[in-house]
C-alpha cells in the first residue's frame, strides 16, 4: 500500500505570524511547505533558506510554477479577501486565511460563495479555539454544565507601541487593519460568541490613547446575548510596558470558569467537579499559542477527505459580524441590534489616500 502523498502548502505573506504556520507545518507528517512568497524578498528568502524551498515575490509566478494544494493567506487584513478570491478563482486552490477573514462583511460573504462555487475549501485561522483550556471550557458548554448562562467576559491587555504600527504602512489604518478590536481582540471576541451564543445587541465606546494611528487602541463593549445573558469586552493595546493578559470568564447557573494567560491558555478558576487544571493549561512561548498546529492538521485532514473543516468561512464570518456591530455602535454612539445587519462606515473602506498602499500589495499576473 503506497503512502499518502503530502498535502503541499504555500504561504503568501511572510510577516509577523508566518513563523507559526511554518512551525506548525513542520509538525504535520502529511503536510509539506513547498514555497513562500512576500513582496519583501528578504522575508520570503529567510524562510526559503531555512526550509530548503523556493521563494517568490509574485504569487502568480509561484502558483504557476509550483505544485500546490493549499495557499495560506498571511497578507494585511484588508487584502485577505482580494488575495483569497483571486487564488480560489484563478487557480482553484484551497485557502487558509489568517484572522480576520476579511474586513468587510460583503467580502467575507463573497469568499464563502466563491469557495463553494469553485469546489475548494476555505479555512479561517482562529487558533485560540484549540488551546487545551479553551477546548475544556467548550466541552463544559456543550455538556450544559453551566446551566443558564449569566455573564461572559473577555479581556485583552496587550502592548503595541508606535514602532509596531510604523513597521508597515497598512498598520493602524481603517482600510487595511482595524484597531485593537479587529487585529488583536478578534480571537477573544470569537471565543466569547463561540461559548455564549448569538449576540442580540451591543453598545460600545473606543478611544485612541497612546499611539498616532487612525484606529482605536482601547475599547469596551457591552453585549446582550439571545439567551438573555450579558457580556463584556475590554480590549486595549495600550497596556505598558508589555502584554499582560488575554482572558475569558464564563459565569453560569451552576458554575464559573476563568481562563487566563497570554493567549487564554491557562485555567485559573474551575468550580465544577474537580479536575487537574494544570492538565488543561499550556505555557506557549508567545501570544500565538499552539493552536495553529491543530488547525493546520485539520486543514490537511480535510483536504485528504477524512475530516470536516473546524473553522470554515461560515464560522469565520461570525466574529466579523460582531465586530461591525461594535464599530457601528461606536460610530453612532448608540445601542445596535445585530438583526439589523449593522455595518461599520470605516472598517475595510478604501478612500483615495489608501490606494497607494493597496498598490504596494498587488501582484500582477
Amino acid at each position: 500500500m503506497s503512502a499518502t502523498p503530502p498535502i503541499r502548502f504555500a504561504l503568501i505573506g511572510c510577516g509577523r505570524i508566518a513563523f507559526r504556520h511554518v512551525e506548525a507545518l513542520r509538525e504535520i507528517p502529511e503536510a509539506r511547505l513547498v514555497a513562500v512568497c512576500d513582496l519583501k524578498s528578504e522575508r520570503a528568502e529567510a524562510y526559503a533558506k531555512e526550509e530548503g524551498i523556493p521563494a517568490y515575490t509574485n504569487y502568480h509566478e509561484m502558483l504557476s510554477r509550483e505544485e500546490i494544494d493549499v495557499v495560506n493567506i498571511i497578507t494585511p487584513s484588508g487584502m485577505h479577501a482580494e488575495h483569497a478570491l483571486d487564488v480560489m478563482r484563478r487557480y482553484r486552490k484551497h485557502v487558509v486565511v489568517e484572522k480576520p477573514m476579511a474586513l468587510r462583511i460583503e467580502d467575507a460573504e463573497e469568499m464563502i460563495g466563491t469557495a463553494e462555487k469553485e469546489g475548494v475549501q476555505l479555512h479561517v485561522v482562529m487558533q485560540n479555539r484549540f488551546n487545551k483550556a479553551v477546548q475544556k471550557i467548550r466541552e463544559a458548554v456543550d455538556e450544559n454544565r453551566f446551566g443558564r448562562m449569566v455573564l461572559g467576559t473577555v479581556r485583552l491587555r496587550w502592548c503595541r507601541p508606535q514602532r509596531y504600527y510604523d513597521r508597515d504602512p497598512w498598520r493602524g489604518t481603517w482600510a487595511f487593519d482595524g484597531g485593537a478590536l479587529t487585529n488583536q481582540a478578534v480571537h477573544h471576541i470569537d471565543l466569547l460568541q463561540w461559548m455564549m451564543g448569538e449576540v442580540e445587541e451591543v453598545s460600545a465606546a473606543a478611544q485612541t490613547r497612546l499611539v498616532d494611528v487612525e484606529v482605536e487602541d482601547t475599547a469596551v463593549a457591552w453585549l446582550r446575548f439571545s439567551n438573555g445573558a450579558l457580556g463584556a469586552i475590554e480590549a486595549t493595546t495600550a497596556a505598558r510596558p508589555d502584554d499582560f493578559e488575554a482572558s475569558i470568564s464564563l459565569l453560569g447557573e451552576h458554575g464559573t470558569v476563568v481562563a487566563e494567560g497570554a493567549s487564554v491558555n491557562r485555567i485559573t478558576l474551575w468550580t465544577f467537579t474537580d479536575i487537574d487544571v494544570e492538565e488543561f493549561s499550556e505555557a506557549p512561548p508567545n501570544v500565538y499559542g499552539f493552536g495553529h498546529n491543530v488547525l493546520l492538521a485539520n486543514v490537511t485532514d480535510s483536504v485528504l477527505g477524512r475530516a470536516r473543516p473546524l473553522v470554515d468561512g461560515l464560522e469565520g464570518i461570525k466574529p466579523l459580524r460582531l465586530l461591525h456591530a461594535i464599530y457601528s455602535s461606536i460610530e453612532q454612539n448608540a445601542r445596535v441590534r445585530l438583526d439589523q445587519n449593522p455595518r461599520s462606515r470605516r472598517l475595510g473602506v478604501l478612500t483615495e489616500k489608501d490606494l497607494p498602499i493597496r498598490r504596494l500589495y498587488i501582484s500582477e499576473p
